[in-house]
């Protein structure tokens, strides 16, 4: 009788066990798909165009991770000329993302702010020091144009 009775216990236990693990894979996957849902179909919060000569790139690159470093951005960047010309920049950190790319055209960049926390949005009017710290730093470049677009 209490082999019969240790059994029940330890098939008590599991079966405990195996809902305690779902519980807490649902309560997880949901968390997950909190923290992840703003990514979908996000625009940008604010938008900037930057004009500069395609020799200026170097310059441009500097400016930019000086704005990164001073603001705790995580920096990244990807190639896609050989001449260096053609890249984008990727700055991230908790609250916010910033996206620079140059759609193939050579000195064209667009420059885009996006929230990056879906459990406290970021919202536009939050990134308007950020914004301007960042064309600070880019119009100490010569002849650089900066055009606002939202």
């Amino acid at each position: 009788m209490s082999v019969n009775r240790s059994k029940s216990f330890t098939v008590g236990y599991v079966l405990l066990g195996l809902m305690f693990c779902l519980a807490a894979g649902i309560v997880m996957i949901t968390r997950y798909q909190k923290m992840n849902s703003c990514y979908n179909d996000r625009p940008p919060l604010r938008s900037i165009d930057v004009t500069i000569d395609t020799s200026q790139s170097e310059q441009l690159i500097e400016q930019l991770k000086k704005f990164a470093d001073k603001n705790g951005f995580k920096y990244e960047i990807a190639y896609y000329t050989p001449n260096r010309e053609d890249f984008s920049v990727w700055m991230t950190r908790k609250d916010v993302e910033v996206v620079i790319s140059s759609p193939f055209n050579p000195g064209e960049f667009g420059i885009d702010f996006y929230n990056n926390d879906c459990i406290q949005p970021t919202v536009a009017s939050d990134i308007d020091g950020l914004l301007t710290d960042l064309k600070s730093f880019i119009s100490e470049i010569p002849n650089v144009t900066i055009t606002d677009v939202n």
